[in-house]
């Protein structure tokens, strides 16, 4: 089992020897002779360390800068400091405390008090590095299974449609790619500006969520539908909108958002002729503009209870016809120069 590690920094060597002769059974050593020395090893090891015993008078940079400086970097809030110092005073102690202190050790040492105070810092930090563990746990536990019951939810609809769920997977596995594909050519820079793709693929499935009201008649018809019936089905867009404001209990306001403008917007167009707001070009939002073309290309290459599938080909040949006109023409631009990558049978590789 590896030993907790800690730095002692200390300007007289006979004080870290006193020190390292006190400590060395229990734990792993490591030690600065300087302010900057002791920076540089927390730097490069705040990892492993468990404790820094920081002498508070030393030249050059004393024991109040350094603590200043592993503060101003977060340090502290990681690694608890006791201050070594041969005098005490309220004064000065409230200055180290404010600064991030947790502890003071007074010279000459006295053995049983430093490992005392030493053992009680480097279990009170295993005790809070495990409840963080176990609260991150437990946070991962709840995003599984939310996003595992929108997954379920998204796939309700995708049953009522004979699809068995494999649109939601397609094409959330697409839109992912797509966007890496997007940010490895070098364009669109501003729109992936601050983007958490893998946020934004999470969010995908819920894009045809509002199709819960849908009649199974006008769902599942296998003719063209009337200029009726289209009315009511485009109303999914908003209908999906309302449903995702509903789900506000969902503290990551980043997934909602995406959730909402995919759902809302998907069906878009960029000469402004979609719905069901009737935006145009940019200010379609970047996310819907990327679902708008998977969910055409994975429904042009998927079986419909109204049409049969097209080829790969047929698809990206329909893509690059409605480039400029259905679709943002740098995306579908992208999309087509790598199509191969887009290939259903490619897209979980």
């Amino acid at each position: 089992m590896l030993k907790d590690t800690i730095l002692i920094v200390d300007d007289i060597e006979l004080n870290r020897e006193i020190l390292i002769e006190i400590l060395k059974d229990e734990y792993g050593i490591l030690q600065a002779s300087n302010g900057y020395e002791a920076i540089e090893m927390v730097v490069h090891n705040s990892d492993r360390l468990s404790l820094i015993l920081l002498d508070i008078m030393m030249p050059e940079m004393d024991g109040m800068e350094v603590l200043e400086i592993l503060r101003a970097g977060g340090y502290t809030d990681r690694i608890p400091v006791i201050i070594i110092t041969a005098s005490g005073g309220d004064e000065n102690e409230i200055r180290c405390l404010r600064s991030g202190a947790v502890d003071f050790l007074e010279k000459p040492f006295h053995p049983d008090i430093v490992k005392c105070r030493v053992q009680a810092r480097v279990a009170l930090k295993q005790y809070r590095n495990h409840m963080e563990e176990l609260v991150e746990e437990s946070v991962q536990k709840v995003l599984y299974v939310r996003d595992s019951m929108i997954d379920v939810l998204a796939s309700v609809i995708e049953y009522r449609h004979c699809e068995s769920g494999q649109h939601v997977r397609r094409t959330r596995a697409l839109a992912e790619r797509l966007m890496r594909v997007i940010k490895s050519s070098g364009r669109m820079e501003d729109d992936l500006s601050g983007l958490n793709l893998s946020t934004v693929a999470k969010a995908v499935p819920l894009h045809d969520i509002g199709k819960i009201s849908t009649p199974d008649h006008i769902l599942l018809k296998p003719g063209k539908l009337t200029s009726e019936e289209f009315e009511i089905i485009k109303q999914h867009t908003t209908l999906g909108a309302e449903i995702i404001d509903m789900m506000k209990g969902i503290e990551d306001e980043d997934y909602l958002r995406f959730s909402r403008d995919i759902c809302l917007y998907h069906h878009e167009r960029w000469d402004g002729m979609g719905y069901p707001k009737g935006l145009k070009e940019r200010a379609i939002p970047f996310v819907a503009r990327v679902m708008s073309i998977v969910d055409v290309y994975d429904a042009l290459t998927s079986e419909r209870v109204y049409k049969p599938a097209f080829t790969h080909e047929q698809a990206i040949e329909i893509l690059l016809q409605d480039s400029g006109k259905h679709f943002d023409p740098v995306i579908a631009d992208i999309f087509v120069r790598n199509h191969e990558q887009f290939r259903n049978d490619n897209i979980y590789s």
